[in-house]
């Protein structure tokens, strides 16, 4: 009898080896692939490539890496160095499974012959009354919904997410069963192409002096207060490196590249009670102009909390929180939920002096 064929996206850690372990025990047939995405990075260097070998080589699947090097440069680096220099702060992860991982690879994989693509982001895929439904994961500590947000629901078929349904101890135990050397392996952190966290760093040698462009820093009246070394070393709701002399502690509230200004603030200031997305990407049927009560998280850490959503033609959104949201910032995720079932999303268009 003809097994169904499913593709494992590896990252060299426990999620995804738990992952193919899971499908293989039931009954699919299963083979691996890890991305090679950038020269030193946290999730895809020659350790975890070897990691992924061996895991391959415990299962016996077959294994191959796939070199995503420039496509990732081109979609998600030079996009992430493009925000900052816009005065956006970025979502290179969720930009990655939109154009990568759930879009490129998924063609791949269905060249390769499998009709399933699989990973180990804590996510579930259920049936709907319509059509195909994206939850969070069991494991609330762990749910990586969020960065599903913009994947084509014309996908969502075809993805499964094997570890969703468990937490993190259950994944390290099954690895210990199956006497995978990566169960006890550290989770990922901060973003995969800066794994030591300083992106002011790896802005300054990836383009240079464009981000050493200086200017005023100056409050919510435009009254300057002094200077700033370039508006890419900020983000909304950032509270060091402001300078002293202030008796009330002060935060960026806003970044105005065209002025080439830092607009900062008492904490008071942060607060907004509406903000537009852009971009938006719907995994279920949305109508437009209908204003629809949903829970939204507006940074992945954050609490999802209660807004209202007003879908317009042009493919954006309005968000109205009843309960003004501290330090929205402009380019990052705002990602709908109706109870665990994730609706999409959109990016953060409005800064707070918009709001």
């Amino acid at each position: 009898m003809h097994r169904e064929r499913v593709l494992v996206a590896l990252s060299g850690g426990v999620d995804s080896a738990v992952s193919a372990v899971l499908l293989q025990e039931q009954g699919y047939e299963v083979m691996a692939a890890m991305l090679r995405l950038w020269p030193r990075s946290r999730c895809c260097d020659e350790k975890d490539i070897e990691d992924a070998a061996q895991i391959c080589a415990q299962l016996d699947i077959p294994f191959q890496v796939l070199d995503y090097r420039e496509a990732f440069r081109q979609l998600v680096v030079d996009a992430f160095v493009a925000e900052y220099q816009s005065g956006r702060t970025p979502n290179p992860c969720a930009r990655c499974n939109q154009f990568l991982k759930f879009d490129a690879l998924l063609a791949d994989a269905q060249a390769m012959g499998a009709t399933l693509l699989a990973s180990g982001h804590y996510a579930r895929i259920e049936a709907a009354a319509d059509g195909i439904a994206l939850r969070r994961g069991r494991d609330e500590a762990k749910d990586q919904s969020y960065f599903l947000f913009s994947i084509a629901a014309a996908a969502l078929p075809q993805l499964r997410f094997p570890v969703g349904d468990l937490d993190k101890q259950q994944v390290r135990e099954i690895a210990r069963r199956r006497g995978l050397a990566v169960a006890g392996k550290g989770d990922s952190q901060d973003i995969c192409f800066v794994p030591d966290g300083d992106y002011r760093t790896f802005l300054r040698n990836y383009v240079g002096s464009a981000v050493e462009r200086e200017g005023e820093m100056v409050d919510t009246q435009g009254q300057v207060l002094g200077t700033h070394p370039g508006t890419a070393h900020f983000t909304v709701g950032q509270r060091r490196g402001l300078g002293g002399g202030s008796a009330q502690p002060r935060y960026v509230v806003a970044l105005d590249v065209a002025a080439n200004r830092v607009v900062v603030g008492g904490e008071e200031a942060l607060y907004c009670s509406e903000t537009r997305l852009e971009n938006c990407n719907w995994l279920r049927p949305m109508a437009i102009g209908r204003v629809i009560a949903i829970e939204v998280k507006l940074r992945y850490r954050a609490p999802a909390v209660a807004a209202q959503l007003c879908l317009d033609e042009g493919g954006g959104a309005t968000l109205h929180f009843p309960l003004p949201q501290r330090a929205v910032t402009p380019g990052q995720a705002a990602v709908c939920y109706s109870g665990d079932r994730l609706l999409g999303g959109g990016w953060i268009a409005s800064s707070h002096r918009e709001c």
